[in-house]
C-alpha cells in the first residue's frame, strides 16, 4: 500500500512538471516586435530610400526550428531597383554584426552556424515585397535570430503628396505562427525637397547682355546628397548613416554567395541633380553659367554635359563657364556631414551674350530636380533617384530695344495750318557706328477738331539706317496721318540715334512758318526725369534739344 502511495505521488509530480512546462511553452510563444527608423523623403521623389524596418524576435523555439516568409507592404509603390526577374535590391539582414569580421553569407545551408544571413526581396505586387525561406531558428536550436533588419526599400513618395506619410505593414508566415507586434509602421514623411527661384535681368539690344541668376534651395537639410559608393565600408554596415543617395550593400560576401547582382545592391545611379531648362531663347543668344559652391557646408557640385533625354547619364565636368543655351544641369558630388545639417542654396550666374545689336525677346527658365521620370514602379533601367517634373517656367531675361524717345511739343492741322514731321535714323555714319533699324510708334496727346479725342497710337514702317521717314498730319506719308489733330506727340523709335524735325506753316507756307528740332528724352528706367542742366543735373537726366 505504501509503495502504491509513493508511485501515485511520483505520477502527480511528473504530471505537474510536464503541465508547467507545457504552460510555459504556451505562455512564451515565439514572436517579433516591429519598429522603424522613419526619415524625411522628398515629395518630388519617385525612388526615395525610406527608413529601415527592425524586427526583434524572442520566445520559445519549436524543436523543428522556424523557417518563415517575411512580407512588407507599403501604402505606395515599392521602387527598389530590379536586379533580375522579380528580384529586388530590397534586402533583409539577420543577426547584425561587424561585416569585417566574417563575410556576409548569401547562400543556403542546413548548418546553424553557416546559415544564410542576407536575403533579397521578391516583388509580389507593385506595393509588396517578400523575403522567402528566412531561417529564424535551425532545427534543434534553443534560440532564434534576435534581430532582423529590412533595408534598401525605395518608395514612390510623390504619390503621397506634400507632407504625406509612408507606412509599412509587416507580416510573417511560416512553419509556425509568428505574431508581429506593432505591425504597421511609419517609415518616412514626405517634405518639399526643392525651392527654385530666379533673379531675372533686363538688357538693351544695343548694349552687352546682363546676367541673371537661378537658385536651388533645399527644402530640408538633407535633400541634396552625393551618389555614394557601396564599396565604401560605411555602406557595408547595416543601419549606417550614409548621408548620400545609396543604401546598404552586403560586402564582403562569402565566396559561395547566391545573391543576384550583389555589387549593385543599394547603389544609386547618381547624386542629386539640379536642373534649369531654358526656353524661348532668342536666336543668336548664348548663355553660359558659373555655379557657385556653398562654402559654409562644403557641398560640392559638377556640371553634367551630354545627359540622356531624362537627364540621367552624361559627363561630369567643371561647373564654371558651361554653355547653357538650352539647359544647365548640376550634380552634387560631395555632401559632407556638415551639409546634412545645413539648408544649402546653390546659385548659378548665367551670362547672356549676343552680337550687338542683339535680338529682341524674353527667355524663360524652369527649375527642378533631375533625372525626371514617369516610371512609378520598380524598374531595372530607371535611374535612382528619380523625380517628377514640378517646374514652372519663370522669366529669366528680357532683351528690349535700344530706343530713342522724341517729343514734338506742338503740332497742328487746324485753323489753316499743317505740320510736316521728319524722323531720321542716323545710325549710318562715317564713324563706324553699328547700323540699326526699327519702327517708330507715335503717341498723340491733344484734341481732334474742337474737342474730339486724339488718334490712337500709330506705328511707322521700319526706318532703315541712313533713311528719313517723312509725313504731314493732314495726308500722312511714311509717318501716318492725323488730320484735324492739334497737340503734342511722343515718338518712340526702336533704334538709337533717331532725330526729329517738325515744320508748321499755313497752306503753302505763304505767310507763317516755323520749324524746330524734336526734344530727345533720355530713356531712363525710372521714366522721365526732367532737370535743367544749369541746376546741376547729371548727364542724360534732362530733356535736351539735341543729343
Amino acid at each position: 500500500m505504501a509503495d502504491f502511495r509513493k508511485l501515485f505521488l511520483a505520477l502527480v509530480a511528473v504530471t505537474l512538471l510536464f503541465g508547467t512546462a507545457a504552460s510555459a511553452v504556451a505562455q512564451n510563444p515565439y514572436s517579433c516586435d516591429a519598429t522603424a527608423v522613419p526619415t524625411l523623403v522628398r515629395s518630388e521623389g519617385i525612388a526615395e530610400l525610406v527608413g529601415d524596418i527592425l524586427l526583434t524576435c524572442s520566445g520559445t523555439v519549436p524543436a523543428s526550428g522556424i523557417q518563415a516568409n517575411i512580407r512588407v507592404q507599403l501604402n505606395t509603390n515599392i521602387t527598389s531597383n530590379v536586379l533580375s526577374g522579380s528580384t529586388l535590391e530590397a534586402t533583409l539582414v539577420l543577426d547584425e554584426r561587424n561585416p569585417n569580421a566574417t563575410p556576409w553569407r548569401g547562400y543556403y545551408s542546413t548548418f546553424p552556424d553557416y546559415r544564410q544571413n542576407v536575403f533579397q526581396g521578391t516583388k509580389i505586387s507593385d506595393t509588396e515585397v517578400e523575403f522567402d525561406g528566412v531561417v529564424l531558428a535551425a532545427a534543434g536550436s534553443s534560440a532564434g535570430i534576435p534581430t532582423i533588419r529590412i533595408t534598401n526599400l525605395r518608395a514612390n513618395a510623390q504619390a503621397l503628396g506634400l507632407n504625406g506619410t509612408v507606412y509599412a505593414i509587416v507580416n510573417i508566415t511560416g512553419s509556425t505562427t509568428i505574431p508581429v507586434n506593432n505591425a504597421q509602421l511609419r517609415v518616412a514623411d514626405t517634405r518639399q525637397g526643392l525651392k527654385f527661384s530666379v533673379t531675372p535681368s533686363t538688357s538693351k539690344n544695343c548694349q552687352s547682355g546682363q546676367s541673371f541668376s537661378v537658385s536651388w534651395q533645399e527644402g530640408f537639410a538633407s535633400a541634396f546628397r552625393a551618389k555614394g559608393l557601396v564599396t565604401d565600408p560605411a555602406h557595408q554596415v547595416p543601419g549606417g548613416s550614409y548621408g548620400d543617395e545609396s543604401g546598404f550593400n552586403p560586402s564582403p560576401l562569402d565566396s559561395n554567395t547566391i545573391l543576384t547582382g550583389a555589387s549593385s545592391i543599394g547603389q544609386a545611379n547618381q547624386g542629386t541633380r539640379l536642373l534649369a531648362r531654358m526656353s524661348n531663347v532668342p536666336s543668336g543668344v548664348t548663355l553660359s553659367a558659373t555655379a557657385g559652391t556653398p562654402l559654409s557646408s562644403g557641398l560640392a557640385l559638377q556640371a553634367v554635359t551630354s545627359p540622356n533625354s531624362d537627364w540621367s547619364g552624361g559627363t561630369l565636368t567643371s561647373p564654371s563657364g558651361v554653355t547653357a543655351t538650352s539647359f544647365l544641369l548640376l550634380e552634387v558630388t560631395a555632401s559632407p556631414s556638415l551639409s546634412l545639417a545645413t539648408i544649402d542654396t546653390v546659385t548659378a550666374t548665367v551670362a547672356v551674350s549676343y552680337t550687338v545689336p542683339g535680338p529682341l525677346g524674353t527667355g524663360s527658365v524652369t527649375g527642378s530636380f533631375a533625372p525626371l521620370s514617369t516610371t512609378f514602379t520598380a524598374s531595372s533601367s530607371a535611374p535612382e533617384p528619380r523625380f517628377i517634373d514640378t517646374g514652372v517656367a519663370a522669366t529669366a531675361f528680357t532683351i528690349g530695344p535700344c530706343r530713342t524717345i522724341l517729343l514734338f511739343p506742338f503740332v497742328t492741322n487746324q485753323a489753316g495750318f499743317d505740320t510736316g514731321i521728319a524722323i531720321a535714323n542716323t545710325s549710318m555714319d562715317p564713324l563706324g557706328t553699328t547700323n540699326q533699324s526699327g519702327a517708330c510708334t507715335l503717341n498723340y496727346y491733344g484734341v481732334t477738331g474742337q474737342s474730339g479725342p486724339p488718334p490712337a497710337a500709330q506705328t511707322t514702317g521700319t526706318v532703315a539706317a541712313g533713311s528719313v521717314a517723312v509725313g504731314v498730319l493732314s495726308t500722312g506719308g511714311a509717318i501716318p496721318a492725323a488730320p484735324n489733330f492739334q497737340g503734342y506727340i511722343f515718338a518712340i523709335c526702336n533704334f538709337q540715334y533717331a532725330h526729329g524735325y517738325a515744320f508748321i506753316s499755313d497752306l503753302g507756307a505763304q505767310k507763317l512758318a516755323q520749324g524746330y528740332l524734336a526734344l530727345v528724352v533720355p530713356d531712363k528706367t525710372g521714366g522721365r526725369q526732367p532737370a535743367d542742366s544749369s541746376l546741376g543735373a547729371a548727364v542724360n537726366e534732362g530733356e535736351q534739344l539735341s543729343n
